[in-house]
């Protein structure tokens, strides 16, 4: 009989998958369904691009039809409502998907951790929806600054508040400073963007980047320092309200933009499974073959999962998708075909951090945890990234579009 696979997802780790699983599963051997809110794949890492006018939006979409259509299964373009682990179904806003294996594999969300206001008044970096918001917002409000006679007034329109001192904090921090003084400066000459515009970067560590090598937090540190992005360590965020935000016990921030880059919760598809176990961060805990709780028919991987190595949870992370998605592969044709499952090994790669047009950071796990900085980091990260993209269209457009961004003023405008 024909085993049902139902994968939901269509983020890094569904895609990859779906990828992997291609070359493993002979015709007819199962039927896959992909099934995800929208038709394309999101390349998060560079989304905050999108915001800053580097790149357009279809550079960070790759349609979820294209690897579907070649592999002769099924994309369903609905919303997930739940999942019935006793009936073997995915409950969705277009009926009823029954399953014989389900890899779960939702992604994450954005984490506000309750703190009031957050939802209100903060732009989120999360989905491609978010980055073009957050585009417009910048637009105008340095529109608005073209028209404001107070200095004061001017000054609070051209302050942009990042909360979250992360990988999506710091890149687009570097990211915003290139567009005001390579891009907007020139278009807007009645603005004094050097001296008025003014990029704050708020977090509660001590330093930035602490998931990463301390020594590529240093090298983010001082070129953050160099393009006059203000950076405020220890500081708490209690509220956050229209222009403002406040802190525990310390000072107010006021800026007509703020947005929130405070890092990413279990997404609540996950954290509402009953009969299964989930870990303190409400990730659903799986063993090292991926399953859940030893079931053969519930499987998952990439931010949703908690899976255990040398007695750590791997992050929530791209790269740690992009590795496992092979291995969960190989497993759900070990499992269609009844055959012994292989436990995973984690062989970290490193880390990459851009900081803007040409310098970046790079710690190589896999050389002996070299550190690079400048020039050769940022010739690593652009080279990860191209080839992490998926198809030659893509890629070409990517490569073509750093080349512009690079060389000549970004195309940015107030445009839906």
């Amino acid at each position: 009989m024909v085993k049902r696979v139902v994968v939901v997802g269509g983020g890094f780790s569904g895609l990859h998958l779906l990828r992997r699983v291609e070359r493993l599963l002979r015709p007819g051997e199962v039927e896959l369904t992909l099934i995800d809110r929208n038709n394309y794949h999101l390349f998060t890492p560079l989304l905050y691009q999108v915001a800053t006018g580097e790149l357009p939006p279809h550079a960070v979409a790759y349609p979820l039809r294209l690897p579907i259509a070649h592999a002769r299964q099924r994309f369903v373009q609905t919303e997930v409502e739940g999942v019935d682990l006793e009936r073997h179904a995915v409950r969705t806003a277009d009926g009823d998907f029954a399953y014989d294996h389900l890899v779960l594999v939702p992604g994450s969300v954005a984490n506000d951790y309750g703190i009031p206001g957050v939802a209100q008044h903060a732009l989120p970096t999360k989905f491609l929806s978010d980055g073009l918001l957050l585009r417009k917002r910048i637009i105008e409000a340095v529109e608005a600054a073209s028209r404001e006679t107070d200095t004061g007034r001017r000054r609070e329109l051209l302050t942009f508040v990042i909360i979250g001192a992360g990988p999506v904090g710091v890149e687009l921090a570097t990211s915003l400073r290139d567009l005001m003084d390579h891009s907007l400066r020139q278009m807007y000459p009645e603005l004094d963007l050097a001296h008025d515009a003014s990029i704050l970067l708020l977090d509660g560590a001590d330093r930035i980047l602490t998931a990463m090598d301390p020594r590529l937090g240093r090298i983010a540190m001082t070129e953050l320092e160099r393009r006059r992005v203000r950076v405020i360590l220890k500081t708490l965020v209690s509220e956050v309200g229209e222009g403002i935000v406040r802190t525990k016990g310390g000072p107010e921030f006021r800026g007509r933009t703020i947005v929130w880059a405070g890092g990413v919760r279990t997404h609540p598809l996950v954290t509402a499974l009953t009969g299964v176990t989930l870990a303190k961060d409400r990730r659903l805990v799986v063993d090292p073959t991926f399953r859940a709780g030893g079931r053969d028919d519930l499987l998952s991987f990439g931010d949703a999962a908690f899976f255990e190595w040398h007695g750590q949870p791997l992050p929530q992370l791209a790269q740690v998708a992009v590795l496992q998605a092979p291995a969960v592969a190989r497993n759900l044709a070990h499992l269609v075909r009844g055959e012994p499952l292989d436990a995973f090994v984690y062989k970290r790669k490193g880390d990459l951090i851009a900081l803007g047009r040409t310098h970046a950071g790079a710690e190589l796990a896999r050389y002996g945890h070299v550190v690079l900085g400048g020039l050769p980091a940022w010739t690593v990260w652009r080279a990860n990234y191209l080839m992490q993209l998926l198809g030659v269209r893509n890629r070409s457009t990517l490569l073509m579009e750093w080349l512009l961004s690079y060389f000549f003023t970004r195309m940015v405008a107030d445009t839906p």
